[in-house]
């Protein structure tokens, strides 16, 4: 038997531990990176669309619902990051929800994962492409549309392939581009805004009352806008040192998103006023630049122009990352096609990323529904759910009281109730649907050898152990 030096068995033990098992992703999201997954994610369609949808039936209550959605998205982040410290596998809710509740509810979070935020992605792509049609003096032009959503899907689709720190590093200058847009337009309104803002009428809008179910109701579509976050928890089995990483990364991001998204919304009321910030943000989908043109300020336009391109380009490479990872988690369990699971040299998944890109192409071409953020909300709280019932059920390793996953789980029951019954309705047709592919998928897909690479048991006990030497 050979004995080794203190410091020479550190660094046997520290080398093994970066070995990455086959068929495995690689750990290498430090705490910027996972913070940079979140922003990309979060700031989007959010701050350009989603905040002026809001403000039709919030009005300046609009400030408080973010600030509900924000600490009811806290509550729902540190849920995933309690589950991500002990089981960091990709997948996020689907894998924690088969590990600690039962199979079938990890492929119900998954499955409405898929769903919502495949939608979600083509809607960006649609809205990228609305963008460039204006730009190009040719608004509205369906062809022109169509194709820059899928000239947009193609360049992000190239970069989830390209692998995790090119992808990284892409999301992170895409981000830069639409901070700045977003900073800069603040400050130029700011003045206009504080003014306008004083004059607004808290009680009603266009003498239509606002309600307290007005409110929630507008949470819970800001609430949307934050679930980037989970993000960051679906790429658990890349990120270094979850246990740490993740909650740090979960809280940095969305205080950041709160501080961007109450001070976009000011902004915005304060200039445009409710009325016309909802009647933009419904029929343009560009209510930040009617802003910026408000104040006289044309410059600050196009700079916004090119940093509502930035976001959405990075909304849709950060879904592309985030479904194909709960697509590799299923393929691992069966649920969906075993190949999915197939992950390349550069430790990307390929086929996944692939075929959600062909999946969102088909949805562009179909066209977006309007209705699809009501189904995204609808199908977020049910995730959200999920994660927080899991997270009540971890026994070991916790440092995240319980009563904050049983708060999470409290706001996702109680803003359901002011989703509209027919999204409801939609998403429980779906959810059919989906039970009854993986029920085939596992009829006809036998059970690999135990120990096989890519089972479902042993991807998440290989990366169950890496946890342990990471964190």
């Amino acid at each position: 038997m050979v004995v080794y030096p203190p410091r020479l068995r550190e660094g046997l033990v520290r080398s093994r531990s970066m070995t990455t098992p086959p068929n495995q992703l690689r750990r290498v999201i430090s705490l910027p990176g996972a913070v940079g997954v979140g922003l990309g994610s979060i700031i989007g369609t959010g701050a350009f669309v989603t905040l002026g949808l809001g403000a039709s039936i919030a009005g300046p209550w609009l400030l408080l619902a973010i600030v509900i959605a924000g600490g009811l998205a806290v509550c729902n982040g540190l849920s995933s990051a309690q589950l991500a410290a002990v089981h960091p596998v990709s997948g996020g809710t689907y894998a924690y929800g088969t590990r600690f509740i039962h199979p079938w509810a990890g492929f119900t979070a998954g499955w409405v994962f898929l769903i919502a935020k495949s939608a979600s992605c083509a809607t960006a792509a649609l809205g990228f492409g609305g963008l460039v049609s204006w730009m190009t003096g040719k608004p509205g032009d369906p062809t022109a549309i169509t194709l820059a959503a899928l000239g947009s899907l193609l360049v992000v689709t190239a970069a989830a392939l390209a692998g995790i720190n090119r992808s990284v590093r892409f999301n992170w200058g895409l981000l830069a581009v639409t901070g700045i847009s977003l900073v800069t337009m603040i400050i130029a309104a700011a003045p206009s805004a504080l003014g306008g803002f004083a004059a607004i009428s808290w009680s009603s809008i266009d003498r239509a009352p606002i309600s307290v179910p007005g409110v929630l109701e507008a949470a819970a579509l800001a609430f949307v806008a934050f679930a980037g976050f989970a993000r960051i928890a679906t790429m658990g089995e890349e990120v270094r040192e979850p246990r740490t990483t993740i909650p740090r990364a979960v809280v940095f991001t969305l205080l950041i998103a709160v501080l961007l998204y109450a001070s976009v919304a000011f902004v915005a009321l304060g200039v445009l006023g409710p009325a016309n910030f909802a009647k933009l943000a419904s029929e343009e989908a560009a209510p930040l630049m009617a802003v910026a043109r408000a104040v006289n300020a044309p410059a600050v336009a196009w700079l916004l122009a090119a940093g509502s391109a930035s976001a959405l380009l990075a909304v849709q490479l950060n879904l592309i990352m985030g479904l194909s990872r709960v697509a590799l988690a299923a393929g691992r369990e069966r649920d969906l096609p075993r190949k999915l699971a197939d992950i390349d040299r550069k430790g990307v998944p390929l086929v996944a990323t692939q075929a959600l890109a062909l999946w969102i192409t088909a949805i562009i071409l179909i066209g977006s529904d309007q209705h699809a953020w009501s189904l995204a909300a609808s199908a977020v709280l049910v995730y959200y759910a999920i994660t927080n019932v899991a997270a009540m059920r971890v026994a070991e390793d916790r440092f995240i009281a319980r009563w904050v996953h049983a708060l999470g789980l409290a706001g996702c029951l109680g803003l359901s109730a002011f989703i509209e019954p027919r999204m409801i309705g939609s998403m429980l047709a779906l959810l059919a649907l989906g039970f009854l592919l993986r029920a085939s998928c596992r009829r006809w897909q036998a059970q690999p050898p135990p120990g096989a690479a890519g089972s479902g048991a042993n991807s998440s006990a290989g990366a169950s152990g890496s946890v342990g030497s990471a964190g």
